[in-house]
């Protein structure tokens, strides 16, 4: 696609990807992990981006999520094209409208799960009575309202990734991402957390899930497949 092109919008899509490639330089030359991927996010709903190992659904994830811009191509974030945005100003786009879960929780352990999730909310300037009230109506939420005062080492793993979903949700973000969320978890907590990301998704998120596991994958409402950077 050219630059003359406007790209296609999908209706109500408040991410747009467009021609994505993505280029590492390593040692040995140039690595291109994305290889013009196209791919729109849409509200209500939760898409899983399905693939092996190493096949880029992780650097795909980056650039959706403003972590990392594409070498070429446009990736457009609730109208706003991220190759044309400052750093601090994605800084404040991640912070204020799109929540980040990972594999492995990344929980500060000195802190209770109600602290942890009131992090993103003191940075963002939310007042302190506002904040804590949110944060307790969150935990609520994912099912943890009896370990608010719980650290990460009291928590199952299946409890730290829901504080972790918790804590990605308390700026009231239109956007969730989910990296390989079940991954440090059982099959039957994998399911539970499953549902859980499906359930947000029906109550107005755009949640995208990137997985290497089926059953994981099959919750979600929209699969796409990845390989060799590209969707297949």
């Amino acid at each position: 696609m050219t630059a003359e092109v406007a790209p296609v919008r999908a209706p109500g899509a408040v991410i747009e990807a467009r021609d994505v490639t993505k280029d590492y330089r390593m040692p040995g030359g140039a690595v291109r992990a994305l290889r013009g991927v196209s791919l729109d996010v849409e509200p209500n709903r939760c898409l899983a981006i399905l693939g092996p190992s190493g096949c880029g659904k992780s650097t795909l994830l980056h650039v959706l999520g403003g972590v990392d811009v594409p070498t070429a191509g446009a990736v457009t974030i609730l109208g706003r094209r991220t190759s044309a945005m400052s750093d601090a100003a994605l800084a404040a786009l991640r912070l204020r409208h799109i929540g980040f879960v990972f594999q492995r929780f990344f929980l500060l352990p000195m802190l209770t799960a109600e602290e942890n999730v009131l992090l993103p909310m003191i940075e963002a300037g939310v007042p302190a009575g506002e904040r804590r009230a949110r944060a307790r109506a969150l935990l609520a939420r994912v099912g943890l309202a009896a370990r608010l005062r719980h650290r990460p080492g009291e928590l199952s793993g299946g409890e730290m990734q829901r504080v972790a979903i918790a804590r990605a949700l308390a700026n009231r973000p239109r956007i969730l991402l989910a990296d390989e969320p079940t991954g440090e978890l059982d099959e039957a907590t994998g399911r539970e957390i499953g549902t859980l990301l499906r359930e947000l998704s029906a109550e107005g998120l755009a949640v995208v899930v990137v997985t290497h596991n089926p059953e994981l994958a099959a919750l979600a409402g929209r699969q796409v497949r990845m390989k060799d950077g590209v969707i297949t």
